[in-house]
């Protein structure tokens, strides 16, 4: 392969290039070689902290081109100051995604096949993949990746892939890719950027795939919101159960209280009215004045059952208050919900409960508040 030297200084300075056919690399003396071969290296880190010494390293110069770097650091006779040899190794630029060359055969050869095989894999997962080089400058991306992080028909090729990665975990997740041996995966989570700014939740795999002395990163990223959205719309779900929970709690609770206050009505009644009709029976010695008692007896039982009369004339026996807790009552309100929304005490609404009952005829009656302005709905 056609090879280019550089002599550097400690600093990574050019101070000679030794370019050969290649004229663009005969770069000045004094140039930062870094930056001639579009490197990053934070905080001006000298190429021989960044790049280990004695190791081949794949880059993909400005051009496109596929590189190999190798340093070598020169002996202190040779610099005293420090520095090092650099040589760039060319080849051809990477065939990522590119069909193989064919012959005039008609028939498909079977790298042909495998190459279309393997581009609609690649392009049509379900998850954002992208391929990187080992600046993680972006060599190929499909479809997925284009459209969570392209604008409109912007290719991703040839851009860094450092633009998709959020400040905050951009150092992690480069160094854990830098990290990983041929084969081996990093998996992670994190909410990539968009072109307008956007975060994607993704799930993220990193496999480091080495070819040769070309090692590649293979980044792939799993939309998470549509999970997310699912996940939302389920808590949102389990809420709604558990409010109809608790609002059928109430209403049992409700019920239950109507019911115990029905009996203790009617107990009252009995107390007050029966149980004395029944001593004066017992004490009674005239059989006909009994007879009277039983009959005015049998009477007041009957009528203890006997249906309200007529709605409308009973409402406008109550209170503007009163009024209020049956409009409630016949729009399904529950105890404690109407005494909060007037503004009262649960025991204070139990008392208007009460009186409303007795003004309407129901106390002691088999028929619940509730069901009574369900049937005469006054209003």
């Amino acid at each position: 392969m056609p090879t280019v030297f550089f002599f550097c200084d400690a600093e990574g300075r050019v101070v000679e290039a030794r370019a050969g056919e290649f004229e663009e690399w005969n770069l000045s003396p004094g140039t930062f070689l870094y930056t001639a071969l579009s490197l990053d290296c934070p905080g001006d880190q000298p190429l021989p902290q960044r790049f280990p010494p004695q190791a081949d390293h794949a880059l993909t110069g400005p051009g496109g081109q596929s590189m190999n770097l190798r340093i070598v650091p020169l002996p202190s006779r040779l610099a005293p100051a420090g520095g090092f040899l650099a040589t760039l190794e060319f080849g051809a630029k990477l065939g990522i995604l590119s069909a193989p060359t064919t012959s005039d055969d008609p028939e498909p050869s079977a790298a042909n096949l495998d190459y279309a095989v393997f581009n609609a894999v690649f392009n049509d997962a379900r998850d954002a993949i992208v391929l990187t080089d080992d600046q993680f400058r972006v060599l190929a991306a499909n479809r997925k990746a284009h459209a969570l992080y392209a604008a409109d028909d912007e290719p991703l090729a040839g851009t860094s892939l450092r633009r998709v990665l959020p400040a905050a975990d951009e150092a992690r997740v480069l160094a854990s890719a830098r990290s990983l041996k041929n084969g081996a995966s990093w998996r992670g989570q994190l909410a990539t950027m968009g072109t307008d700014g956007q975060e994607t939740p993704v799930k993220l795999k990193v496999r480091c795939l080495s070819v040769g002395k070309v090692r590649l990163f293979q980044f792939m990223m799993r939309d998470l919101r549509g999970r997310i959205a699912l996940e939302r719309d389920l808590a949102q779900s389990r809420l709604a159960v558990a409010d109809m929970n608790t609002a059928l709690k109430q209403v049992l609770r409700n019920v239950e209280e109507e019911r115990q206050e029905l009996k203790d009505e009617l107990v009252q009644q009995v107390r007050e009215e029966v149980l004395p009709t029944v001593e004066r029976i017992a004490m009674e010695d005239s059989p006909l004045v009994r007879q009277a008692y039983r009959t005015a007896l049998e009477e007041k039982i009957a009528d203890m059952g006997v249906a309200t009369p007529e709605s409308a004339s009973l409402f406008a026996r109550l209170t503007p208050r009163e009024m209020d807790i049956c409009r409630l009552i016949q729009q399904s309100w529950q105890g404690r919900a109407i005494a909060e929304e007037l503004g009262i005490s649960f025991e204070t609404l139990q008392t208007h409960r009460k009186n409303i009952r007795r003004k309407l005829g129901l106390k002691g009656g088999p028929i619940s508040l509730s069901a009574f302005v369900q049937q005469h709905p006054p209003f």
